[in-house]
């Protein structure tokens, strides 16, 4: 009888691990305070005067930096929108306009993709704080033959070079607390589940 009790305990520990391999994972909420990141495409308008404006689409670069009229190159990489539109404000009006008002509106997020053994593969925008686990959630899950502890993570640098970054998800995602996933995406990251051999 003991034996029996025994091993329905281990099959009930076992299949509880395998359904939290396979289930999405609730993603965090993402911050209120977004922060610009690269390839972001912003909309910027720049009053002043009685009825002038400067209006302008501009894409952040791989650099963190955008062009604009009169200030040129402008450094906006982590800032949020109220910080990109205080530092647009400060420089206009140092040398070229009298009390500029400045708006800032986001028209295109970054992206990553994830590709291989999810239920929906594809591009999957950055809005804030984005992990592996959460993109996971995102893309609804594994497949039933992903290989969860064979995630990779595919950087590509500004300069060409790409870094590969392997993700045991099982294992994160079975940890306490203390074992979070702290592997953050960055625009352009490719994520990639293979097929499990078994």
């Amino acid at each position: 009888m003991r034996r029996l009790f025994t091993g329905y305990v281990l099959i009930t520990v076992f299949l509880t691990g395998v359904a939290l391999a396979q289930a999405p994972v609730k993603p965090t909420a993402i911050p209120s305070e977004y922060q610009v990141g690269p390839e972001n495409a912003l909309q910027i308008d720049v009053y002043y005067g009685k009825s002038e404006k400067i209006s302008q689409k501009v894409r952040v670069s791989s650099r963190g930096v955008i062009n604009f009229p009169l200030i040129g190159e402008v450094e906006i990489i982590g800032l949020t929108v109220a910080a990109v539109q205080d530092k647009l404000k400060q420089l206009l009006e140092k040398d070229y306009l009298v009390n500029p008002q400045v708006t800032v509106f986001i028209e295109e997020y970054s992206t990553v993709s994830i590709m291989g053994e999810v239920n929906k593969p594809g591009a999957y925008p950055i809005k804030g704080r984005l992990t592996v686990v959460e993109l996971i959630s995102l893309a609804e899950g594994f497949s039933k033959v992903a290989a969860p502890n064979k995630v990779k993570v595919i950087h590509t640098n500004p300069d060409g070079t790409k870094d590969e970054t392997p993700v045991r998800v099982y294992d994160l995602m079975n940890k306490d607390a203390s074992g979070q996933d702290k592997v953050v995406l960055r625009s352009g990251d490719v994520v990639i589940v293979p097929e499990s051999l078994f």
